[in-house]
């Protein structure tokens, strides 16, 4: 697999430099801050991004560049947390493209709850141009049907679109078959179409959560490695310069190890029925 680093050169050192100046506190506003990253959205840079990422133009001009802005936030952020520069070398390419790639078809720069679900459909196509090979047994017309079901997957709440769990099961069997169980493509893919299907914060409830069954067919603490850095960043990308910034990461943390806990107990209720 290519790295976020080898495929987007311009994205890294501008996120780079973005973090490095996060991290040292040089930001007092949004404006400073978004200042910094603009050339995000001058057409050079999303020419080039386009060409790697198909489908980086529509987020980079809908709504001034609100999700390409965000993305970009989102991946300077992973870049200095704990679940990223404490993780193996794989992990780390994995969080790093699961942040690129994560909202992807986002129509809205907020509220736009069957996004995960619709950029993995997105992603998932594309994901073979970044390195990440399919199973010798698959082909694109696999790749195909699955992006379709998954893409199929939202239902009407109201006057929104929200991501539906009720072909989960098949779509989690789709991507092992297309990519196996333990795969860096498995593991991105996932965080992707899961990242609003988990509790987070109390003020920020996801619309479809995942039941303890969903849970344990669906996710692996693997798999949480990835899932969960970019939770926090997504998270925390919105309330950076807000007063409850800290207990917000406090909170979110929380709920990712009480996930995690959740994973674990499945495991060994699966592991005691096969008793």
């Amino acid at each position: 697999m290519f790295t976020v680093r080898e495929k987007l050169p311009n994205f890294w050192n501008l996120s780079q430099k973005t973090a490095f100046a996060l991290r040292a506190g040089k930001f007092s506003n949004w404006e400073s801050l978004i200042q910094k990253i603009n050339p995000l959205l001058d057409e050079g840079f999303i020419e080039d991004m386009d060409k790697v990422i198909p489908g980086w133009r529509k987020i980079a001009t809908l709504h001034d560049g609100q999700t390409a802005l965000h993305t970009l936030l989102v991946f300077s952020l992973c870049l200095i947390l704990p679940e990223y520069t404490l993780a193996d070398e794989q992990t780390c390419i994995e969080i790093e493209w699961a942040a690129v790639l994560h909202d992807l078809d986002k129509n809205l720069a907020r509220s736009d709850t069957a996004h995960p679900f619709r950029s993995a459909a997105v992603v998932a196509r594309i994901m073979p141009e970044l390195g990440f090979e399919l199973l010798p047994n698959i082909n694109e017309t696999d790749l195909e049907t699955w992006s379709n079901l998954v893409m199929s997957a939202q239902r009407p709440d109201g006057e929104r679109m929200i991501h539906d769990h009720s072909s989960l099961k098949e779509i989690i069997d789709g991507i092992y078959k297309c990519w196996g169980k333990d795969s860096s493509a498995t593991r991105i893919l996932k965080a992707v179409l899961l990242h609003q299907s988990l509790p987070t914060l109390k003020e920020w409830s996801n619309a479809v959560l995942l039941t303890d069954d969903e849970l344990s067919y669906t996710l692996t603490l693997s798999d949480m490695k990835v899932l969960g850095a970019l939770m926090v960043a997504d998270s925390d990308s919105w309330n950076i310069f807000a007063e409850v910034r800290r207990s917000f990461l406090f909170e979110l943390r929380a709920s990712n190890a009480k996930t995690r806990s959740r994973i674990q107990n499945m495991v060994k209720i699966g592991e005691s029925s096969k008793r």
